[in-house]
Formats: structure tokens, sequence, C-alpha cells
């Protein structure tokens, strides 16, 4: 008796997930044509049988009538932030359309018992797991839940977030080419006595571009031997006093001492702190410049309109589906990290 070829056989030979070949076989949305090609022709060279409705067989993605679906791990702290997250959610729903998926959005945090549960119930009980083409991680969670998603045997994208550990692939903003673009814009602008604002330790991108600005202090000189100096002052971003603590700080210090520039480590940082320094009698441009990162909308229409780096947050999103969809067809290529170029958009503020 010749020996039965199954999905999984063709999987194996053609390199792809059993999702892939599925959707192939069934004349589904999900994959590209020319995989849907290969899928194809080798089936009919082995002389593939596809299961009908009725048979022995057991059920597969072929047979479901309704369309995978993307899960979606969203933070429960970023579902109502509208000028970036949101902007990078709708991305990756366009992306979804695009391909004729359905999406489903979930904030999961585990609980203590759930390393006895299966991942699939821990994460998100009330879904169809047999329909879930792959997973995208919106932002930072934690290792735990990351490693419980990794458990569930679907493919992984990251977006906006890495993670060593985990064998995914990764969508990002190039922070670090963010954070040299400011400084060396500044720096270009004569400006002597940088100040920036973060909080340290609220997102990895935070820390890449602190990390990008510092590189540029030590490598990018100010002319006539004179270089920048550098000062940062972390604050508890979420927490609205800081704005007035801060400032009380600044009014304290000498005039010569306090910063000719100001770098807000987001925009929304840099145009509270645009706000307050013109309450206490500070202007910009005149006696300080300020700059942020990520051009949300109210930078082009603040007073002045702030100097900002362009993060292209609908871009990563669609990115993001790009690199499951090919994580799915392509199951044993090498993890692949994206990094989104910036650009900086030169305003009034500086």
């Amino acid at each position: 008796m010749s020996r039965k070829v199954s999905i999984q056989t063709l999987a194996d030979q053609l390199g792809l997930s059993k999702y892939a070949v599925s959707r192939a076989l069934s004349g589904k949305t999900g994959v590209s044509e020319s995989t849907r090609a290969r899928v194809l022709e080798l089936a009919r060279a082995l002389g593939y049988r596809q299961n009908t409705p009725g048979s022995s067989g057991a059920p597969t993605a072929a047979d479901q009538s309704e369309p995978p679906f993307a899960l979606i791990c969203m933070n429960q702290l970023n579902r109502g932030e509208p000028h970036y997250w949101q902007r990078v959610l709708s991305g990756m729903i366009s992306g979804c359309n695009e391909r004729g998926w359905h999406h489903a959005i979930v904030s999961p945090s585990l609980g203590t018992g759930d390393e006895h549960t299966p991942p699939e119930r821990a994460i998100a009980p009330h879904l169809d797991w047999e329909r879930c083409a792959g997973v995208i991680v919106m932002g930072a969670f934690p290792h735990a839940v990351l490693q419980r998603l990794a458990q569930t045997g679907r493919p992984i994208v990251l977006a906006d977030h890495q993670e060593p550990l985990l064998n995914c692939d990764t969508i990002s903003h190039d922070n670090l080419e963010a954070g040299i673009t400011v400084v060396r814009y500044l720096l270009s602008l004569q400006s002597r006595r940088i100040g920036l604002i973060t909080d340290d330790g609220r997102a990895a991108s935070f820390a890449q571009r602190k990390i990008g600005m510092e590189l540029a202090l030590n490598h990018f000189h100010t002319g006539q031997g004179h270089t920048a100096t550098f000062r940062e002052w972390n604050v508890p971003y979420e927490q609205g006093e800081w704005v007035n603590q801060l400032a009380k700080e600044i009014m304290q210090m000498p005039e010569d001492e306090r910063p000719d520039a100001w770098i807000g480590v987001n925009d929304d940082i840099a145009l509270q702190w645009m706000n307050k320094l013109q309450e206490i009698g500070i202007s910009t441009p005149q006696d300080c410049r300020v700059i942020g990162i990520d051009n949300v909308h109210s930078a082009a229409t603040s007073s002045p309109p702030l100097t900002t780096v362009n993060l292209c947050k609908e871009e990563l999103g669609q990115r993001a589906i790009e690199a499951l969809q090919r994580r799915i067809e392509r199951p044993g290529t090498p993890k692949e990290t994206v990094m989104l170029a910036t650009s900086l958009i030169p305003r009034e503020s500086a």
C-alpha cells in the first residue's frame, strides 16, 4: 500500500508551515500566489488527496469556512493612546484586511496558577486557536508572557520591542538613529547645554534613543575644541506632576547653567515641557530650543510647531503583518530584525 500523503508531508518537503500549505490547497487567502503554485504542483506530483466533509480524516484548516486571524497582543495601558499605538494598530488592521485575515486584540496577563494551564487557555480562552495564523506583540510584555505565547507553537512577530531570548522576528523603528539625529541637529545649531527628559525603564525604545544621543555626543564635536554638556532628567512620565516639579528645579538653577536645548524622549513629553517653559517665562526658541521624537499629529499644530523625528507608525504595523505572513510561508528561515528608518522634521521650536 502506498504511503498516505498528508499536509504535513507537503509542508516538510516544501519547508512551509502546515497552515500555509492548508491555505494554499483550499484556495484561501493568506499565502502568496507563488507559494500556492509550489504547493499545488507538489500535491499533484505526489498524488495528494484532500479530505472532504464526511470523510474519516481529521478536519484541517482547509475545511474551515472562516478566514484565519492574527492575534494582536496590546498592552492595556496603550489601548487608549491615540498618537502612537493606535496608529500602529491601524496599520496592522490594514495589513490583515489586505490578506483577507481577521484580527483579534487581547491584553494577556498571566496569574500565578497559569503555568499548569495550556497556553492557549491562559492567554485567550475565548478564541478558536485553530484559526490563529500567528501572533503580533505590540510593545513590551513580561518575558513570562512572551514564553507562554511561544508555547502555543504559533509564529510570533514583535513590534517595537526586542527580546533576544525569544527566537522570533522583530519589526522596530531605528530608535538609535532617532537619538543620534536629534543631538546632531542641536549640535549643528550650536547648542551647548542639552537636557534630556525621559522615563527610564518605561520602554526599551526610550533607552535606545538615549543611547543614540550619548553616541552622538561622544563622537561629534561642536567645533572650536568645545563639546556640548548633556544632562538627563528622569521623570515619572505617566504622572502629570513631573512638569511642575521639574519647572521648580529649573527656576532654581542659574540661567547660565540651564539647558539651552531640550529633548523630550517622545513628542508628548516635549510638548508638555515646552508649554510649561512658556508658562514660567522661558520662550521657545528664543531662550531655548525644544525637540521631540515621534511626529504625533499635535506636534505640527503646537505653538510653536515642534521640531521632531518622524517614525512611520502605520508602516510599522503593516510591516509586522508582512513579517508574519513571511514566517508562515517560510517557517525555517533565520529570524529577522527589521529597522525602519527615521527622518528629521525641522519646525519652529528648534
